[in-house]
């Protein structure tokens, strides 16, 4: 069942200039979550979901889009300016039934706006969004020649353990406090979605 949460928005742009919008998913994404998935390489939807996907079905749709947002929170980056490609990426965390302070997180962003901050930015919303809601440790499972995620992960301060072969177990304890950021480029990303939500307040 969705969420009746007020919706929450926030304008900002890539390192490149690039205006987006970050929000919380809603039922009515589906046809961008449909779209978006047409412009995202074979190698990016492996690494996503671990297995040859060529289009998502209308139930994975409905399960993606069809989000709490306490215990499946999902947030999606999308373009102001078009209305034919608006979907940039995608970010959602899903707690662990055995422990509700673990989420497992996977982010994904179209390959034209890879390596622009935009896979940091969205981490830093969704980690906000986890740890108001109680949140404690993302865990993520991560081809291990899925460097740029990694990367990603390995900013934030992540443990990493072999989990099968090819893939990696990512443990990522979310920041508590501002002062808890990392010193690096995610970090400085953290920071901004964090005072720009605390300027809106």
């Amino acid at each position: 069942m969705a969420s009746s949460a007020p919706a929450e928005t926030l304008r900002t742009t890539l390192r490149d200039g690039t205006e987006i919008l970050l929000r919380r998913v809603t039922p009515d994404d589906k046809a961008v979550l449909r779209e978006a998935f047409t412009r995202l390489s074979d190698q990016s939807r492996y690494r996503r979901f671990m297995q040859p996907v060529r289009e998502l079905t209308e139930q994975q749709l409905d399960y993606l889009t069809n989000v709490d947002h306490t215990t499946h929170l999902a947030w999606i980056a999308v373009d102001p300016s078009s209305d034919e490609h608006p979907g940039l990426g995608v970010v959602r965390c899903i707690r662990s039934p055995k422990d509700p302070t673990v989420a497992e997180v996977a982010v994904t962003v179209v390959d034209s706006h890879q390596g622009k901050g935009l896979g940091s930015l969205l981490l830093g919303v969704i980690t906000r969004a986890a740890v108001q809601q109680g949140i404690k440790t993302f865990v993520a499972h991560v081809l291990a020649e899925n460097a740029p995620m990694l990367n990603l992960f390995a900013a934030c301060g992540s443990t990493v353990t072999v989990d099968d072969a090819g893939v990696l177990a990512v443990r990522m304890p979310l920041p508590q406090r501002m002062e808890d950021l990392p010193r690096s480029p995610t970090g400085r990303a953290f920071r901004e979605v964090a005072r720009a939500f605390r300027a809106k307040a």
